[in-house]
This record gives structure tokens, C-alpha cells and sequence, in this order.
């Protein structure tokens, strides 16, 4: 009897897990509504509990409690010492209990409040078989970046952590797969805005280039092979400030999963992983509620209301330092214009329709903007680049199935006027041609997902068509840092059309094992060596060794249409770019296939968190510059196909829940490439790396946190360069051919050197006349270290009457204080 309710239980809690991903919400709008309330008690002594979070989720809908809104959407409270709890105008409908509590067995219910009545539901918690710490759970004030929410401890970090780390487990099985909450982005330190990116750069696993960037180097691969879903849709190189900043801001998102290699085969393109951002509905109690964040770069208003089951919620960015240095002029500072600027809007609206339906509209505009000179640097430019995205969604029932159809456009754009760059050493200026870059990406399909069945498995199907259509005119992309003018332009265009099909089920085999099966099936355009039929499989398997601890393994493939070949467009130096030069599928090039396998293990020790993660990934049709060396400035190819092998073994121990917080991580990872018959690492290669982060609560509403990241250099190609008389080969570039001649040494021979960065960060939180306001101050690069991680070339030296060759790096950021603000209401 107790293994056949453990077994329901199980299933119920899963069938609640798979449904708060997929967002699905019955509705009665015009209903009476009553209210549910019980008490919760220790299974075995009966006693009230006090401090139970307990979550009321309409079946099917929603995804996390948590704070800001990060996979928020779901009504909860906590018990009190009597072990009561309580939920007031609850439409009648059918309900899901979730009930949490550290150091106990999570558990779900369902209950049928079939008119507006007084409904009462007592329940009992069993305990976990492990050894917890106590954890205090107090009134206290929020930290910054928290969204107000009425309540003062309805979405407390420990809940949100503790319920993000539950749900992820139970919806993927692979122990690698990660959910992002707004207290780790805190804890991240990101550069002075709260960064999605930027936080999943401190996940195992993942690498970067510089201090820069916020692009994400997933397991050795580049950041076009880890693709970006917003809601479903595909964002290409969503970030502002050639790669500074993440594109996409927090407070519009419910969730954020990342997945750095197998996934659910609904999911299509993404050779390396995926990043799926999937917006919130507008929360609240009928109220307009809104909160305002400035930082030293940036400002940023959030305003999102409920009514009854209709709900929206708007959050845009700009930044504002073109208008604050244009503003100098009015001080008789001169020549101090910075014209640049940046912005996002980002929105979405939550619709009942009739009884049983919901409809759902999101979308986001991304976009930079340069819009002048700067000085010594460019002249008479006019760009624009960045990304729009919006999709309209039905959610219904079918039958004894959940539907959802989804229509949905993607579209990023890179247009560059033409321009003049002015570099030292160089005149006169140099006029570079007009760019125009740009992807479209139309979707429609439909998805469908099984209810409660009798049996032990659970299924979910869809249907889909997708068409991409890439377009180019502009010069020949920059691989290297260092590359003689050119004028030659390429221009070119390509439709990719796919139909898919795919079917997945999770399947119980006794207690302890949960296998899930996949299939996804593609046909559509003809690519360069891939069959006419593409079959996506993929499996991953989870055993339990006991009620805390678990073993996954995994394997399946992936397809990728689109990759970015190299560095396109306006450039204020030869590491930043505006966009990217992106290689589209067809009869003339390949398509980029992906096998990964996965084996990790994770376990629950008290309130940590351990897991190790060790990884495989081949990867085929691979496009890369030509790594031959010799003479850079003769013709070469535009690129040349290869192979890419990657392997390693992830580990982190992290705290969940507690008065302080902390986390830490190490990586050991190899990237190798094969083309143009050499074998050489990877660009993205890094062998070792290391994160930790520690956060503390201080009294009268203080925090105080640190973080640390240390990375082994990336591999780079040496340029070195000649005098004219020093090489015999014809020119074919210009002018520079007269004064000197760059020639590449053995691919990626050299590596950059080692990356070390301690951040810390200080914060307060309070409560002024009602007003929720935060404050912060940051300090990067506390110990200003030089990290030179991006490679711009070599200068000959004469040391002792002996040449030798200096390699040039970009320096990282010095130490840099960073202040910050927000008010919530």
C-alpha cells in the first residue's frame, strides 16, 4: 500500500511538473470564488508544521514561485505555527497543492473545487532521511532587484531556490540541466546590470572570452552553436554593446532553464546547448504594480497588473550615456559625445477566452544604435543591429490532452551605413562598405501534451514548420584580429524550410527508474552532406539510488541550420563587432550535426547540493576559417568544413537555503577541432576553470557578497608580419601590401594568458513609506588584474640584438566600482 501511494504521489507531482512548464490555464473568469484552506502535519506524529511553502496551481499553468517574478506565477503561502494555511478568492476549478518544506518529501495533490465554497484540504509531510541544518525563515526585508509582491514572505530565496532546484529535477532528468532564479543572478555579481548571461557564465561548464562579453562559450563551442530561445523563438547574438550586455532583462522572464546538452527534442536547433527564456505573465491583486532600476549604464521601468485571470506586464531598457555626455555642451564640455545608445521592450498579455482557454501574447525588441563620429575611432557612421521576436499562442484542452498552438516571428537585422575607420599608423582614413545582414525565422506549430493517464507513462507530441531566410551584402568577414583591407563585398541569400515531427514519453519502470525516449524528424531543404530526412533521437534514463541522490545518463542528436562564421560590420577595435557573418544550410553548405553523450550524478547532502557531470560531444559540418598558414593576405576560402570533438567532467557543490549562500565549481574541458587535415584545439578551448561565490545576509536589511572566477588562456593563431621583400606571393588586397605582409602561424599554437577575477558586491534592501528601495555598489576585478584574454597581434622586438615576436592582448576590465538603484512599487 505505501509503495502504491508513493507511486501516485510521484506521479501526481510529475504531471504537475511537466504542466507548470507548459504554462496551460483553465479559467473562469465571471465565477464566484470561495477559498481553500487546511492544515498541514508531520506524517508520523501528526504535529502542525510550521513553515510549509505551499503552492495553489490552477491544473495545468504556471512554472516557479520566486522572487522578481523568475519562474513566478503560481498563488503560495506559508503555514504558520498551527500548520495552517489559507487561500482566499479561488475561482471554482480544478486544483493542484504543492507542498514544500526543507527536509521533507515534497508532495502534490489535486482537488476539484467544483463551486464557490469553503473547500478544506489537510495533509501530511513524511521526512526526508537525511541529516538538515535548521533553517530560519524570518520576516525580513527583500533584497534588491526584488519585485513587490504583497506578501512578505511568499517568495523568500530559500523557497525560490528550493523550488527551482525540486521542479528542474522533476522535469529533466539529466542532472546537467540548470534553473537560473533571481537570487543567483545577485549572487553573480553581474557588471552592474542583473545579466542572465552574465550569472550562467558562473555555471559549470561554461566559458567566455573577456571581461566584455556576455556571450557564452558552452562546453568549448562558440556562441553560435548555443542557441537562445525567447518563448520559443530563436534570438540570434541577443546582446547590446557589441556583446557586453545580455539583450533580454529579468524582469520580463518566468523562467530561465539552461540545458548544456541534451534536452527535450521539441527543442530543435542548438549544437552545443540551449538557453530557454520564457517570459511571466503580469502578476499581482488587481493593483498596478512596478519597479525602476538605474545603473551606471543603463535605466529600466517594469509595470505589470492581474485582473481576475487576464493580466500584462511591459518592461523596457535604455541606455542613457549619449544622453548624458551630450548633455556636457550645456557645461562648455566639448567633444565628449558618445553616440551610441541602446534599448529593449519587452511585453506580454495573458487573455482568458471562454471557460477552458487561454490566450497568450509576448514579444521583445532589441536594437543598437550608432549614430555618429567618435573621435579617433570612426566617422560618419549610421548603424543599427539587433533582434524582434513576437508569438501569439492558444492554450486548450483536447480531449484528455493539453494543446498548444503557436504562431511566432523572429527576425535579427545588422544595417551599416558606410563609414570611415581612422587607426594609428594609418592614413588616410579608410572607407569600409555597406553592411546589411539579416535573418528571418517564422513558426508555427502545435503541441500537445497527455493528462493524469493509468498507465505509468506520460507523452507529449507536436507538430511544426518552420522557414529561415538568410540574407548578406556587405565585406568579407574578419576572422583574425589583424587582416589587410579589403574591398572585395560577398552577397547571397537562402531559404531554409523544415517540417517537424516529434514524440517524447517518460516511462516508470518500477521505483527507481525513469526512462525517457525521444524522436524528432525533419525534412524539408536539401543540406550539404546530410540525408534528405533528418532524424534528431535522443534518450536519458535516471536512477535513483535513494531518496536524494541520483544517477542520469543520456545521449541524443541535434540539427543546426544557421551558424556564424566570424565577425562582420562596424568595429571601434578588431575584438568588437556589431554583428556576426552567419553561414545559412543548402545544397552548397553543410548543416551542423551534434551527438552528445551525458553520465552525472546528483545528490542532495542537507541543504547542498552536489553533482558531477561528465560530458562527450561530436559534432560534423562544422564551418571554420582556413587554418592553413601562410600569407593572410592571399586569397583564401571563405571557410573550410571540419569536425569538432569535445569532452570533460563537470563538479559543483552548491547551498541552497540557509542565512548565507554559497557555491562552487570546477571545469576540466577539451575542445578540439579537425580541418583542412590539422588537428588543433579549439579558440574556445579552456582547459580549466573555477567558480566560487559566497553571499551573506546582514542584519537591517545588508547583504554582502563575493565571487571569484579563474580560467587556463585560450588558444590563438599567431599573425606575424613581413616586409614586402620577405615574401614572394602576389598581393591582392591594397595598398598595406606595400608596407607589410601578415602571414598565420600554426593554428591556435599559443594561448592567451590565464584569467583571474575576485568581484564584490554590497547591497541593502528596505522599506520607506511603504516603498520597497534598494541599493548596491560593486566592485570588479577587486585585485586589477590585467586578464588580456583577447588576442589583436604581434609586434617585433629587438631584445640583446635578438628578434622576437610580442603577442598583443586587450586588457580586461580594471578594477571598476559599479552603483545601482531601484524602487519598487
Amino acid at each position: 500500500m505505501d509503495r502504491r501511494m508513493a507511486r501516485r504521489r510521484g506521479r501526481t507531482l510529475r504531471a504537475l511538473a511537466v504542466s507548470l512548464a507548459c504554462g496551460l490555464l483553465p479559467v473562469s473568469a465571471r465565477a464566484q470564488t470561495g477559498t481553500v484552506t487546511g492544515i498541514v502535519v508531520e506524517a508520523t506524529s501528526g504535529l502542525p508544521l510550521d513553515g510549509v511553502l505551499v503552492t495553489l496551481e490552477a491544473a495545468p499553468r504556471g512554472l516557479l514561485p520566486s522572487s522578481n517574478g523568475m519562474l513566478a506565477g503560481m498563488r503560495t503561502v506559508y503555514t504558520g505555527p498551527d500548520g495552517a494555511y489559507r487561500f482566499a478568492d479561488v475561482v471554482p476549478g480544478v486544483y493542484r497543492l504543492l507542498l514544500q518544506r526543507l527536509g521533507f518529501r515534497p508532495l502534490s495533490v489535486e482537488a476539484d473545487v467544483r463551486r464557490p465554497t469553503n473547500a478544506r484540504i489537510s495533509l501530511g509531510l513524511e521526512l526526508e532521511p537525511v541529516a538538515l541544518e535548521a533553517v530560519n525563515v524570518e520576516e525580513r526585508a527583500r533584497p534588491p532587484f526584488r519585485r513587490a509582491t504583497g506578501a512578505p514572505r511568499d517568495d523568500t530565496e530559500d523557497a525560490a531556490r528550493l523550488a527551482a532546484e525540486r521542479l528542474r529535477q522533476d522535469l529533466f532528468l539529466t542532472t546537467d540541466s540548470r534553473a537560473l532564479t533571481f537570487a543567483d543572478i545577485v549572487d553573480g555579481i553581474t557588471l552592474g546590470e542583473n545579466d542572465v548571461f552574465r550569472a550562467l557564465q558562473r555555471f559549470p561548464g561554461v566559458a567566455t572570452r573577456d571581461d566584455y562579453t556576455a556571450e557564452l562559450w558552452t562546453r568549448g563551442a562558440p556562441w553560435a552553436q548555443t542557441r537562445v530561445t525567447f518563448d520559443g523563438l530563436p534570438l540570434f547574438n541577443p546582446v547590446h554593446a557589441v556583446g557586453v550586455f545580455s539583450g533580454v532583462t529579468p524582469d520580463i522572464l518566468g523562467a530561465v532553464f539552461f540545458h548544456p546538452g541534451l534536452r527535450s527534442v521539441a527543442q530543435g536547433e542548438g549544437a552545443a546547448g540551449v538557453v530557454d527564456l520564457r517570459s511571466r505573465p503580469g502578476d499581482g491583486d488587481g493593483t498596478l504594480d512596478g519597479a525602476l532600476d538605474l545603473s551606471m549604464a543603463t535605466a529600466k521601468l517594469t509595470l505589470d497588473q492581474r485582473a481576475g485571470d487576464a493580466a500584462w506586464i511591459v518592461s523596457a531598457r535604455r541606455s542613457y550615456l549619449d544622453v548624458l555626455t551630450g548633455g556636457l555642451d550645456w557645461l562648455g564640455v566639448k567633444d565628449v559625445d558618445l553616440p551610441y545608445a541602446f534599448h529593449d521592450l519587452a511585453g506580454r498579455v495573458d487573455l482568458p477566452i471562454g471557460e477552458r482557454a487561454m490566450l497568450e501574447a509576448s514579444a521583445l525588441w532589441e536594437e543598437d544604435r550608432l549614430f555618429g563620429d567618435v573621435e579617433d575611432v570612426l566617422e560618419g557612421t549610421a548603424a543599427r543591429w539587433g533582434n524582434a521576436a513576437g508569438r501569439i499562442t492558444l492554450q486548450m484542452p483536447a480531449g484528455n490532452w493539453n494543446a498548444r498552438h503557436t504562431i511566432g516571428f523572429s527576425r535579427y537585422r545588422s544595417h551599416i551605413e558606410p563609414f570611415d575607420t581612422i587607426e594609428v599608423d594609418r592614413a588616410p582614413p579608410w572607407t569600409e562598405p555597406a553592411t546589411d545582414g539579416r535573418i528571418e525565422h517564422l513558426r508555427i506549430a502545435s503541441e500537445y501534451e497527455s493528462g493524469r493517464t493509468a498507465g505509468p507513462a506520460q507523452w507529449s507530441a507536436g507538430v511544426e514548420l518552420v522557414r529561415q531566410r538568410a540574407t548578406y551584402d556587405g565585406p568579407e568577414p574578419r576572422y583574425h584580429p589583424v587582416k589587410p583591407d579589403t574591398i572585395v563585398r560577398l552577397t547571397g541569400e537562402g531559404t531554409i524550410v523544415n517540417a517537424g515531427a516529434w514524440v517524447e514519453a517518460r516511462v516508470h519502470l518500477g521505483e527507481r527508474i525513469v526512462v525517457s525516449p525521444g524522436w524528432r524528424v525533419e525534412v524539408g531543404s536539401d543540406v550539404l552532406d546530410g540525408p534528405g530526412v533528418r532524424v534528431a533521437p535522443r534518450i536519458v534514463a535516471r536512477y535513483a539510488v535513494g531518496t536524494n541522490h541520483s544517477i542520469s545518463l543520456g545521449a541524443g542528436r541535434s540539427w543546426q541550420y544557421l551558424q556564424a562564421l566570424a565577425l562582420a560590420g562596424p568595429s571601434a577595435h578588431p575584438a568588437f563587432h556589431a554583428g556576426q557573418f552567419w553561414l545559412w544550410a543548402g545544397p552548397d553548405a553543410p548543416a551542423l550535426r551534434s551527438d552528445v553523450v551525458t553520465l552525472g550524478m546528483e545528490r542532495w547532502l542537507g541543504d547542498w547540493l552536489a553533482s558531477i557531470t561528465a560530458y562527450a560531444r561530436h559534432a560534423t559540418g562544422v564551418a571554420l576559417p582556413d587554418p592553413t598558414p601562410g600569407a593572410l593576405y592571399t586569397r583564401r576560402p571563405l571557410y573550410v568544413q571540419g569536425e569538432n570533438e569535445a569532452r570533460g567532467i563537470e563538479a559543483s557543490v552548491r547551498r541552497v537555503a540557509g542565512p548565507w549562500s554559497a557555491s562552487f565549481g570546477y571545469t576540466y574541458g577539451e575542445s578540439e577541432v579537425e580541418a583542412a587535415g590539422r588537428t588543433y584545439p579549439a579558440s574556445t578551448d579552456r582547459r580549466h576553470r573555477v567558480d566560487a561565490m559566497a553571499a551573506l545576509r546582514l542584519p537591517a536589511g545588508f547583504r554582502a557578497g563575493a565571487a571569484y572566477t579563474g580560467m587556463s588562456g585560450a588558444p590563438f593563431t599567431r599573425v606575424v608580419y613581413r616586409t614586402a621583400d620577405q615574401g614572394p606571393e602576389p598581393c591582392e588586397f591594397g595598398f598595406d601590401c606595400d608596407r607589410f605582409r601578415a602571414f598565420l602561424e600554426e593554428p591556435n599554437a599559443e594561448r592567451t594568458p590565464a584569467y583571474r577575477s575576485l568581484d564584490a558586491t554590497l547591497q541593502w534592501a528596505g522599506v520607506v513609506r511603504g516603498v520597497e528601495v534598494g541599493a548596491y555598489l560593486q566592485v570588479r576585478n577587486v585585485l586589477d588584474r590585467d586578464n588580456g584574454s583577447t588576442y589583436t597581434g604581434s609586434e617585433e622586438v629587438l631584445v640583446r640584438n635578438q628578434s622576437h615576436w610580442v603577442d598583443r592582448f586587450v586588457r580586461g576590465l580594471p578594477r571598476m566600482p559599479l552603483l545601482g538603484a531601484r524602487i519598487a512599487f
